[in-house]
């Protein structure tokens, strides 16, 4: 379908706010309807990376914490760290190491520093699991952008950079 095709065709979130601004008039529709689309494609995009990860035997949550760990400058870091970094509660970050553990991803060693602390490091079998999966989802970003022009996806960008700059704040270096 022709790009200037789509751009005539209503989508959901049309229909939506054509029932919904005349409840709702004070609403701002075009911030309604960027809004509503975001959240759409994030879930989207979220189901697409489900269930390509499930693919390599790895849900959402297991494949972000592979990444964490990955770009980590040494490939480890304390599960406490990792757990603050993926916004999880202790159980559940145990709960996904044990998993991961299982199957070979990551290897969970005592601090030698301080025998509390539990260091986590990726392992070969995981960076090699994590590769194949990033490449399997960056085809399957790739497929869903290739909808708009090489301009087109510059300029998403640009704007969706203003969004996240003005979302995280000053200087805010969180992944």
């Amino acid at each position: 379908m022709s790009k200037d095709k789509l751009k005539a065709r209503a989508d959901s979130i049309d229909r939506f706010l054509e029932t919904a601004l005349p409840l709702f008039p004070s609403l701002d529709p075009d911030t309604e309807a960027a809004v509503d689309r975001m959240t759409k494609l994030v879930k989207h995009i979220d189901q697409i990376t489900e269930h390509t990860v499930s693919a390599f035997g790895l849900n959402k949550g297991e494949f972000r914490l592979l990444l964490k760990l990955r770009q980590s400058p040494e490939g480890r870091m304390s599960a406490g760290a990792l757990a603050d970094r993926l916004s999880l509660s202790s159980g559940a970050m145990t709960n996904r190491l044990d998993r991961l553990e299982e199957d070979g991803y990551v290897a969970r060693e005592r601090d030698p520093e301080d025998r509390r602390s539990v260091q986590v490091a990726i392992t070969p079998t995981g960076i090699d699991v994590l590769g194949r999966a990033v490449e399997a989802q960056a085809i399957e970003e790739r497929t869903l952008l290739q909808t708009l022009s090489p301009d087109d996806r510059r300029r998403l960008n640009d704007l969706l950079r203003t969004l996240v700059l003005a979302v995280e704040g000053p200087a805010d270096e969180t992944c």
